[in-house]
């Protein structure tokens, strides 16, 4: 079952804080599409926002994709106390105008320059890394070409198998380091460029959470 349509969150299941991709997406919407909704050579505000937690402060922790619905946020925040996340950096500047009665959003000139910029400070230069399944991905072009830009966030969407060719990297310890790290001096390491559970990730709605990361 994909997952393409369905709204997201993002949630840390060490430091249990819920983020929404919605805060910071082009459409204000947190669809796996939305959540990659501007020019994928360039990224968006959620992928830095992202990244940049994946390199400090959220490094090694399990991170993963749930569904985003009344009822998963209220056992969330209820019953495992998870708290939202506060402060974010990368606020997203859009233009909204109204054609025919329709909301047509943009982003200005300066906005796409500015993410263009940001983009160069992360493109071959640093990895998304597993720890736990030892696999990495170069954050290149190839993670965000326009037919192929869901990569680093479908990866972190629950799927019904966990194996070699069928999975996804959700609930496990995911970080980004400098491309050259010594951490593959430590265990074997190997990249990856396929789609990770593009037919098998299923939505991680409540029961499936409490079932799989309960407490």
């Amino acid at each position: 079952m994909k997952i393409d349509n369905q709204e997201q969150l993002l949630v840390n299941l060490n430091k249990k804080i819920i983020m929404e991709p919605a805060e910071l997406t082009f459409s204000g919407k947190s669809t796996i599409k939305d959540i990659t909704n501007v020019h994928p050579e360039l990224g968006n505000p959620f992928q830095y926002e992202l990244f940049q937690l994946l390199m400090a402060d959220w490094k090694g922790d399990k991170i993963a994709l749930v569904v985003d619905s009344l009822e998963m946020r209220d056992y969330l925040t209820q019953q495992e106390d998870y708290e939202y996340f506060q402060g974010y950096k990368q606020i997203l500047r859009r233009e909204v105008h109204i054609k025919s009665e329709i909301h047509v959003i943009s982003i200005p000139p300066s906005e796409a320059k500015r993410l263009k910029k940001k983009w160069k400070q992360f493109v071959n230069q640093f990895v998304l890394i597993n720890y736990d399944s030892h696999l990495f991905m170069t954050i290149d072009q190839r993670l965000f070409r326009r037919t192929k830009n869901l990569l680093p966030y479908f990866v972190l969407a629950q799927a019904e198998e966990r194996n070699d060719s069928n999975g996804s990297w959700a609930g496990d310890r995911i970080g980004i380091e400098p491309i050259g790290t010594p951490t593959f001096d430590n265990q074997d390491y190997f990249e990856i460029f396929r789609m990770i559970g593009d037919k098998s990730a299923i939505r991680l709605e409540k029961e499936d959470f409490e079932r799989r990361y309960g407490l």
